[in-house]
């Protein structure tokens, strides 16, 4: 079903646990004793920093949000594919204050936490059509968002390292 994930599959706790905890450790190293200023540089290889790194999570968790609820609510959604590469100049990633991006993306994760943590376990099965991945289930959807959580992760550590 789908395209498989980059990661192991994870249980829903895990799911839900990782989606919990990833906010508090991505506003641990993008804050931790960083002059503000490094916060709106690229990254040393020309890639994104931090300042279109946050926003394109708020943007995606608004996204997944909405999907999740489709899946919910929905008998076999179609989830259409979304072509993000020019939010960052569209949105004007880099004349959005990192804080209250990251606020922004806080309050978006904990709605979406609490629709998860009140599903029973066969609502997690729950079926939509994907334009990119074809047949998902609920489970396989926040199984991904673990994913690109873990991917733009690293990809912050490096855009601070260098």
């Amino acid at each position: 079903m789908g395209i498989p994930l980059t990661g192991a599959p994870r249980t829903r706790e895990a799911i839900v646990a990782a989606l919990a905890s990833f906010p508090g450790e991505l506003a641990r190293i993008v804050f931790k004793d960083h002059d503000p200023n490094v916060l709106m540089r690229p990254a040393s290889d020309g890639g994104w920093g931090i300042v279109e790194i946050l926003p394109h999570l708020r943007d995606w968790e608004e996204i997944y949000l909405g999907r999740a609820r489709q899946l919910v609510e929905e008998e076999h959604p179609h989830l259409p594919g979304i072509d993000d590469e020019l939010w960052s100049i569209e949105r004007d990633y880099r004349g959005q204050d990192p804080a209250e991006v990251m606020d922004d993306f806080r309050r978006l994760r904990e709605e979406h936490l609490a629709i998860l943590r009140t599903l029973p376990p066969e609502a997690w099965e729950r079926t939509g059509n994907h334009s990119y991945y074809g047949e998902i289930t609920l489970q396989w959807l926040e199984n991904h968002i673990s994913d690109h959580d873990h991917e733009h992760l690293q990809q912050v550590r490096d855009a601070l390292a260098g």
